[in-house]
């Protein structure tokens, strides 16, 4: 008999005493990269405009801080950033577990695909 181990797209992330869980399906990834990006954007335009003296600092600190909280929302679930906030009331820590997540989760994805592509090589080759 040949047992194949069924395989999960949902990764897991721990931080403190949470673990919260990223689809990393090819849907999931999708809706990650853009999720990513539209985070990059904000964070940009927000940037952009202090610099121009467009909006004061706390204009900008608190439109950081409310793109921070809804990106770490809906990349962890509603509620996420209540709990990271409970464990670390920083922004700037959770800043951080921002970065390392998507670090995280673009080595997981960049690492499936590679891992298949070599296996899918080696089973071609013989």
């Amino acid at each position: 008999m040949v047992k194949i181990q069924v395989k999960t797209t949902q990764l897991p992330i721990e931080i403190g005493e949470h673990t919260f869980y990223i689809d990393t399906s090819e849907k999931g990834a999708e809706a990650f990269w853009k999720l990513v990006a539209g985070y990059a954007e904000k964070s940009s335009k927000i940037t952009k405009k202090l610099e121009k003296k467009q909006i004061k600092p706390e204009t900008a600190k608190r439109n950081a801080h409310e793109a921070l909280e809804k990106v770490i929302d809906d990349l962890l679930g509603p509620g996420a950033f209540d709990k990271l906030f409970e464990l670390s009331p920083e922004y700037i820590f959770i800043s951080e577990y921002y970065m390392e997540i998507c670090s995280a989760v673009g080595e997981e994805l960049g690492g499936r695909k590679k891992q298949y592509f070599e296996k899918m090589q080696h089973y071609l080759e013989g």
